[in-house]
């Protein structure tokens, strides 16, 4: 069962398109099923020109974990449902920083619906 505040590889994703594609996501609650969010390694032109999608973005450093290439972000904008078995390849633990920056940015997601809101912020 995926535990919440860790990163997974999830392979061809199902929630990337045109394609399925592999994926980093960060889990953030169970609903009792897992969501999470996808890092990504740049912010899309579209959201760097909307204020309010720009503070949902949540930079991760690679030196703080082993899983990451790049300095990258965590999308808060969008949250995303996930079977327990698409959540098998468990790579790092969120650390405190980060846990309270995306919560941070969740509390102020105009995008994440208030129950999830509310499921992220208790987690």
């Amino acid at each position: 069962m995926p535990a919440i505040w860790y990163i997974y590889h999830v392979k061809k994703s199902r929630h990337t398109k045109p394609i399925p594609k592999d994926k980093l996501v960060v889990i953030v609650h169970k609903d009792p099923e897992p969501w999470g969010f996808f890092i990504n390694t740049g912010i899309r032109q579209f959201v760097r020109k909307q204020p309010g999608l720009l503070v949902c973005q949540v930079s991760i450093k690679a030196a703080n974990y082993k899983c990451l290439a790049h300095d990258s972000y965590v999308d808060c904008t969008r949250l995303y449902l996930f079977e327990d078995t698409e959540l098998t390849d468990v790579r790092d633990p969120i650390d405190k920083r980060t846990k309270t920056e995306i919560k941070n940015a969740v509390a102020v997601s105009k995008t994440i619906i208030v129950r999830h809101k509310k499921l992220i912020l208790a987690s």
